[in-house]
């Protein structure tokens, strides 16, 4: 359920609704989407043609990142370097309440150290074992606020197809920075674009896990939360001194 109350926090959303996926999802790949962008998404996914798995080898993930808006290159190196971290450090038992597995027990094939392709790179023909599609909505980058404008709503979703969840992930980059802008009072470009990177690479990783675990599942901690409050995006166990935020799980 949606809430604009000051006390929701933003939720992380598996989409598994069968009308409202298939509209989404419809929604999602008319090619006119992201052509204002000047970024063919359909054709570059497309584009990323599996390779057969080597016998009796794990197939390796290529995350391929496509954005709404141009990145400045620093941006990119941020953001692949938060994503391993978070990446790394999510299959430990603070995420899932058990080496690699979601708390109800479900097994995670979680590639912790798959590689990272940013869109604007990809070439017409580029062979991958195990693709896996990331869409950042919106203004990547950071910019202060005199308040939180966001509260309650999705950061990121993933849908189903077919029964299964699709390897496409979104992120939404301007309602991140609606949460966050509070925050980044104060702080220089360079301290604005690491805390962006960390809240994005959190969201991706979460939606990473749907991916990976095929489930809509939720945990009660850590990454795998159905809502991040300020503190799980900036990686903060706690407020900051002087400051109250609450802390509201989903349901």
């Amino acid at each position: 359920m949606k809430s604009n109350a000051p006390w929701a926090a933003p939720r992380i959303n598996a989409e598994t609704t069968g009308l409202e996926t298939q509209t989404a999802w419809k929604r999602l790949f008319r090619l006119e989407l992201f052509a204002k962008a000047g970024v063919v998404l359909f054709g570059a996914v497309l584009a990323l043609s599996p390779l057969p798995a080597p016998a009796q080898s794990p197939a390796h993930t290529t995350v391929v990142v496509f954005s709404d808006r141009p990145m400045p290159d620093q941006a990119w190196t941020a953001l692949f370097d938060a994503v391993r971290k978070t990446a790394e450090s999510s299959g430990d038992a603070g995420a899932f309440g058990q080496a690699g597995t979601l708390e109800d027990g479900k097994a995670i094939d979680f590639d912790a150290s798959a590689e990272f392709v940013r869109g604007d790179a990809v070439k017409p023909g580029m062979q991958v074992n195990d693709a896996i599609s990331v869409y950042l909505h919106g203004d990547c980058a950071l910019q202060p606020l005199p308040r939180r404008t966001a509260y309650g709503v999705p950061l990121g979703w993933v849908l189903r197809q077919d029964g299964r969840i699709a390897p496409f992930i979104h992120v939404d980059c301007t309602r991140i920075g609606q949460v966050l802008g509070a925050e980044a009072q104060g702080l220089d470009s360079e301290a604005r674009e690491r805390m962006m990177a960390e809240a994005m690479a959190r969201v991706l990783v979460h939606e990473w896990i749907h991916v990976a675990a095929q489930t809509d599942r939720h945990g009660r901690n850590g990454i795998t939360k159905a809502s991040f409050d300020v503190a799980d995006l900036i990686g903060e166990s706690k407020p900051r001194a002087g400051e109250s935020k609450p802390r509201t799980s989903g349901r």
